[in-house]
């Protein structure tokens, strides 16, 4: 939470809590647990930043993910209409996504169902 609002000092819409947030002990130890990021030699204060970093990173990687499932999501996200070449690709993927279900399904029930040769 940013008390930056309450200031008479500059322009209050210009600053970001980002940096300011106090991230707990058991945070940073997870972090460095289980991303291999280690963030407990930096100082206390830098600590707070490199921790934000790496979540960043993460939703940003999670969004790139997203847009390469569904290549409408970009334009949609920002309150566009889909340009035609994405919405004609998110149409193939989801023809071919269904195409493959169906022929798996088919092997699968060839596979039980043959019983002799």
């Amino acid at each position: 939470m940013s008390y930056a609002g309450n200031s008479n000092v500059g322009f209050p819409s210009i600053y970001e809590d980002g940096n300011q947030r106090h991230i707990s002990q058991s945070q940073v130890d997870d972090l460095a647990q289980h991303s291999g990021k280690n963030v407990k030699g930096y100082r206390p204060q830098d600590q707070n930043a490199a921790v934000n970093e790496h979540y960043m990173e993460e939703s940003a990687k999670e969004r790139e993910e997203a847009v390469k499932r569904d290549p409408t999501l970009a334009a949609e996200w920002h309150g566009n209409k889909p340009h035609r070449g994405a919405r004609i690709d998110k149409e193939l993927a989801e023809e071919d996504a269904a195409e493959l279900k169906k022929k798996d399904q088919k092997q699968k029930h060839n596979i039980t169902g043959a019983t002799h040769f």
